[in-house]
């Protein structure tokens, strides 16, 4: 059974001299999951965020922004449509619209160009593409008014494709429970403290929310041996342990490939000595943030590896 795995991610943020997104009723979030085809199973709380674990991934909301991740054959442009008609185009101070390399994107109901298009007509702004177009990229859709972040906002994404065989074969066990997952990731004593709201999808697939004052991250796994995908991302301000925890993950997952996506996170990375950046685009002042894109490859056993290309984004 194929399910992509790869998400579509929409970050708004409004301008709060007259919206505060966490005094929105639950049922409007409600209308909007359902607009892309999906659906709230569960949400926790703190008096700074709320997180929706969703059937297809995560929407996170502060009084400020919210941030929802899709994937499957979600319609998250249909999300993005309902809010800026619910609350127009005036109160967004911040729309980025994300999508990244899909395994079969000839199976989503819209192209990246498709939705970069509607989100010209509603709200202005200019796509872009962060790596090479036939080999791993990330496809970015930003408005263009004038926007600065505050200091604390930063984000790290880390996308692992083709995960070990062995770790495909524990993630698809039949009886496999919540706690021995987390028990496999053993994330929790590197990023402690967090709520934590998680779901094992049948027949399988798992996705994970957490919280902490507002501090997030997140975790989908699609771990079929087919189109394997596991994603991590949170806010969380990780300083030095930021290498100790993507290092963790990578040996957790051993991926064949991987994505490292940060917003105003611009570190020098040391991986083990077998994976080789093959990637990096990199964008300075997108809606303020500072955008980095890099692409790992694992040496096959032939010693063969990709040559670093390194260039600047491009307008699509």
């Amino acid at each position: 059974m194929f399910f992509e795995g790869a998400e579509k991610k929409l970050e708004v943020i409004v301008e709060t001299n007259s919206l505060n997104l966490m005094e929105v009723e639950r049922s409007f979030w409600e209308e909007m999951v359902s607009a892309c085809n999906a659906s709230i199973l569960s949400e926790i709380k703190n008096d700074q965020a709320h997180a929706y674990l969703l059937s297809e991934s995560s929407l996170f909301v502060w009084e400020d922004r919210f941030l929802m991740i899709t994937c499957g054959q979600t319609n998250l442009i249909e999300s993005a449509r309902l809010f800026i008609e619910k609350y127009g185009r005036d109160q967004i101070a911040s729309l980025i619209f994300q999508r990244k390399n899909e395994y079969q994107s000839q199976l989503q109901p819209s192209s990246f160009v498709e939705d970069a298009k509607r989100l010209q007509n509603w709200v202005g702004g200019i796509p872009l593409r962060f790596g090479k177009i036939h080999s791993h990229f990330n496809l970015i859709f930003h408005t263009d008014k004038p926007y600065t972040p505050t200091d604390d906002d930063n984000t790290t994404e880390l996308l692992m494709y083709d995960i070990c065989p062995k770790c495909s074969e524990l993630l698809t066990r039949p009886d496999l429970t919540k706690e021995e997952i987390r028990e496999f990731f053993d994330l929790e004593k590197l990023l402690p403290g967090f709520e934590i709201d998680d779901f094992v999808f049948k027949p399988y697939g798992y996705s994970l929310n957490a919280l902490k004052g507002s501090d997030y991250y997140t975790i989908h796994v699609t771990p079929q041996l087919y189109a394997p995908y596991v994603s991590f991302e949170t806010n969380y301000k990780m300083g030095v342990e930021r290498q100790k925890i993507l290092n963790h993950l990578i040996s957790v997952f051993r991926p064949g490939s991987f994505d490292v996506v940060g917003f105003n996170e611009v570190d020098t990375f040391e991986f083990d000595e077998k994976y080789l950046m093959a990637v990096r685009s990199h964008e300075k002042n997108v809606q303020g943030y500072d955008i980095d894109f890099r692409y790992y490859y694992r040496e096959n056993k032939n010693g063969d590896a990709p040559t670093l290309v390194s260039f600047a984004d491009e307008e699509l």
